[in-house]
């Protein structure tokens, strides 16, 4: 079975997961929002998902990638897959419970890893539509054509949609530190 679904908070996707997993359907694949599910015993699996720690680098070179998943298998989970900066385990529940972080110091880290790419990522979307508001306004009379340009305004509207999405993600992830520092 395959679903299609966005998820924009890794909360509530691993939430998600671990629900589709409760009903019977273990996730085995992951592409442009496409989430590929197989028939399971109920509860078979715990996911989790993580956004690892690059140490400073853009992305994790593969040598550093197999030591990772190699290291996180070791605790008997397993790799399912991964997209972009993201890597998503499970842990068979009868293996006992499954936290890639437990504390709150760990848990900031990994929130201040996302809140850091949803940022980068608005800031390069809000770049961009910067630039292309500009080039809509300057084009001239005899270039006008309302249909493409309504088009084009709309697609410009999608960017500063998105531009908001992740603004409203920064500020959800910011309180989550927030509450992890008063929690300690």
């Amino acid at each position: 079975m395959r679903k299609f679904r966005l998820y924009y908070d890794k909360d509530k996707e691993e939430e998600w997961l671990n629900e589709m997993c409760s009903k019977g359907w273990s996730m085995t694949k992951f592409f442009l929002g496409v989430y590929t599910f197989e028939p399971c015993s109920p509860g078979k699996y715990t996911y989790q998902v993580d956004l690892p720690d690059t140490h400073g680098k853009i992305r994790m070179g593969d040598g550093e990638k197999r030591e990772y998943i190699d290291f996180v298998e070791s605790t008997g989970a397993e790799y399912v897959c991964s997209w972009g900066f993201y890597v998503i385990f499970r842990k068979e529940a009868e293996k006992g419970t499954f936290k890639l972080y437990t504390d709150a110091e760990s848990k900031i880290g990994l929130y201040r890893r996302i809140r850091l790419l949803f940022l980068v990522v608005g800031l390069m979307e809000f770049g961009l539509a910067i630039g292309q508001t500009a080039n809509y306004l300057h084009i001239e009379e005899e270039l006008w054509d309302p249909g493409i340009n309504i088009f084009l305004w709309s697609c410009l509207g999608v960017i500063y949609l998105i531009i908001l999405v992740l603004l409203v993600m920064v500020i959800r992830i910011t309180r989550k530190i927030h509450r992890l520092k008063y929690q300690k």
